[in-house]
């Protein structure tokens, strides 16, 4: 019998590959950064994972651990407070502070005076009212 000869083309995500790229995913690298530097199409591993269900899980695993990862390294303050959800006493004081100071940073008159556009006078001794004038009768329904 022949010894296998390494025939046709190599292998692009092989087992060292892989174990890789689950690192990455599980250390909050993205989809598309881990394959990036991997030196990998982003599609491999998306097709790999279809057609192998056990490594389709693992995949999905150290996406859910990479998230955790992420939202774990946001800094702590106003962000965190309202979209994580995070109760600590910093983003609780980041987000009161930041209320706050919205709060007093305009008064009323200010705001609408920046709300309030340009009033334009409508000239009715120039519009002919009939069938060709329609500009007259917009401005006048709104």
């Amino acid at each position: 019998m022949t010894a296998a000869r390494g025939r046709g083309r190599p292998t692009v995500f092989g087992p060292a590959t892989q174990a890789a790229y689950l690192d990455l995913l599980r250390h909050g690298a993205r989809v598309g950064d881990a394959a990036e530097r991997l030196g990998i199409s982003r599609v491999v591993p998306t097709r790999y994972a279809r057609t192998d269900p056990g490594f389709a899980a693992a995949v999905d695993e150290a996406r859910a651990v990479g998230a955790e990862v992420r939202r774990e390294n946001v800094p702590h303050g106003e962000y965190r407070y309202n979209v994580l959800g995070c109760r600590c006493i910093d983003c609780t004081r980041a987000a009161t502070v930041a209320r706050a100071g919205r709060r007093t940073g305009t008064t009323a008159d200010e705001s609408a005076a920046e709300t309030t556009g340009d009033v334009h006078p409508i000239r009715v001794e120039q519009a002919d009212v009939g069938e060709s004038s329609t500009s007259f009768l917009l401005a006048r329904a709104s």
